[in-house]
Formats: structure tokens, sequence, C-alpha cells
């Protein structure tokens, strides 16, 4: 991506280590280097000790950013993942896997602290906006 002559990706597939922390960086790193209305794919997000955090830590947090409501110029500790929210159109899970498609915005190479995996982002306790009273 590195490549000013480099388009886009369209679709990427997350077919590495089933832990649920590779996943979640492949979200914070390929998703906004997608092109608009592309596609990044996690599978093989199953029960299983190592990918267990993956479906009940990061998958809430991005769900309840993708039904955000309100301005996040006004409230930005209101949005989980404020580097994703800007790109997501929606997000279809099924069984084992998750896509996750992009919005119209433009794909950006965001830089490498944006790209790093945020604190909360395995944590549902440390995004506010996902605590009981807060949506």
């Amino acid at each position: 991506m590195n490549r000013t002559d480099a388009p886009p990706l369209k679709v990427v597939v997350d077919d590495g280590a089933h832990i649920a922390e590779h996943m979640a960086q492949t979200m914070f790193f390929w998703f906004p280097r997608i092109e608009p209305r592309g596609l990044l794919i996690v599978e093989d997000i199953q029960p299983i000790h190592e990918a267990n955090a993956f479906r009940t830590q990061f998958l809430p947090q991005i769900m309840k950013d993708l039904h955000y409501c309100g301005d996040p110029r006004e409230k930005p500790d209101e949005i989980c993942f404020p580097t994703l929210f800007p790109f997501l159109a929606s997000i279809h899970c099924e069984m084992h896997i998750c896509v996750f498609e992009r919005n119209d915005t433009p794909a950006k190479e965001l830089s490498l602290e944006e790209s790093t995996l945020p604190s909360n982002a395995l944590d549902l306790n440390k995004c506010t906006s996902s605590l009981n009273g807060h949506w």
C-alpha cells in the first residue's frame, strides 16, 4: 500500500491465526485501506478460547459503532473505534465468518499509530459507550 500507483484492494480475507488479537489487528490495518464498497472477510470466528474475545469483545463494540446515531464531532468518546467508524457500511456475520463492508469513503493509508490495535479492542469495558446505560 505504500506504492502511490497501487490501487486499493477490493477484497481482503483474513485466513490467518485463529487468535482474537490477530483478527482485530487485521481490521485496524486493512479495513481503511480497502476501496469503497470493498469487503474484509474474517473467518474462523469460532467459540474457542483463542478467538472468543473477537466474538465477545470486539464485535459488540464495532456493531454498536455501526448503529451509532450521534454526531462524532460532539461526543467523540461515544464511538468505540473512531478510526474504523468513518469507513463502516455494514457487518454480516453467520456461523464462523464475518463480512465487513466499506462505505463510500475513499481508502486511506493510516499511520502506524492509527493502524495499531487500541487498548479497548478486546475489552468491552474500556469503551464507555458500550457499558450499560450509555445506549
